[in-house]
Formats: structure tokens, C-alpha cells, sequence
């Protein structure tokens, strides 16, 4: 199978980190959850940059992207389950996404490991970026 996908498409896609960013920077319902959760978020956005500009497998820049991404992810879910007041249906869409999310997430980790940079490593991963998009939207609207 031809790959079709390069690993610099995932700066696209894990560039939509921005967009939650730019929406909390216009926000004017700021705390220091949100403060805090915006930071991380920032760190992530950055390393994800910077990691696949060149995604050198187990380098340092992988391993703090790494790191942050799954704090980022871990205080995000903390965020949303104890402070957020969702309504039934709503927590009910954001748990649906957490399930697709982990289901990307263990593909893209089985196929990297067959072979990095593979099309089924990019492609899951990439999705990984598109569905912590949507759930960080739920932190930040």
C-alpha cells in the first residue's frame, strides 16, 4: 500500500490544538483551571510541532511530547468529569469520544511499532489529533 499520508501532516492536524487556544485567549470566563489547562495545552501544541516537523522514534522531543500530551489529556478528562457541569447527553457524546480516541490511540501505538511512520500509524494518530480537538472544545466553550 502506497503511504499517502507524511508525517508532517500531523503538524496540520495537531495544529488544530490552536483553535481551542485562540478560544480561550477571547474568553472572558478565565481561571486558574483554564489558566493552567491552557498552559498545557500551549506545551503540547509546541512539542507536537515540533516532534512531527522530524519524528525521530524514542528521541527526547518524542518522549516530552509524549509526556505532555498524555498529562495534557489526563487533566483535560479531570477537568471536564469534576468541574464542567454537562448535561447527561453531552457527557454521554464526550465519553463516545474518549472511547474512539483510545481506539485510535492503541491502533496507531500497534502500528508504529510494526513499522514507524507506516499509513495506518499516520492515519490513527492523525485521528488521535482530530478527536483531542473536539474533546478540548468541551473544555473550552
Amino acid at each position: 500500500m502506497v503511504n499517502i499520508f507524511k508525517p508532517h501532516y500531523l503538524c496540520i492536524t495537531s495544529g488544530l490544538f490552536s483553535i481551542p487556544l485562540f478560544i480561550y485567549f477571547l474568553s472572558h470566563d478565565k481561571n486558574l483551571e483554564k489558566n493552567i489547562l491552557a498552559f498545557f495545552l500551549c506545551l503540547c501544541l509546541l512539542l507536537s510541532q515540533l516532534f512531527w516537523y522530524n519524528p525521530i522514534c524514542n528521541s527526547f522531543i518524542h518522549k516530552m511530547d509524549a509526556i505532555v500530551a498524555k498529562l495534557n489529556a489526563f487533566l483535560m478528562i479531570m477537568y471536564i468529569l469534576f468541574y464542567k457541569n454537562l448535561s447527561c447527553f453531552v457527557l454521554f457524546l464526550y465519553l463516545l469520544l474518549g472511547i474512539f480516541t483510545i481506539c485510535a490511540f492503541y491502533r496507531s501505538d500497534y502500528y508504529s511499532t510494526k513499522e514507524w511512520c507506516c499509513h495506518e500509524h499516520l492515519f490513527n494518530h492523525g485521528l488521535i489529533h482530530i478527536a483531542a480537538f473536539f474533546a478540548m472544545l468541551f473544555v473550552f466553550l
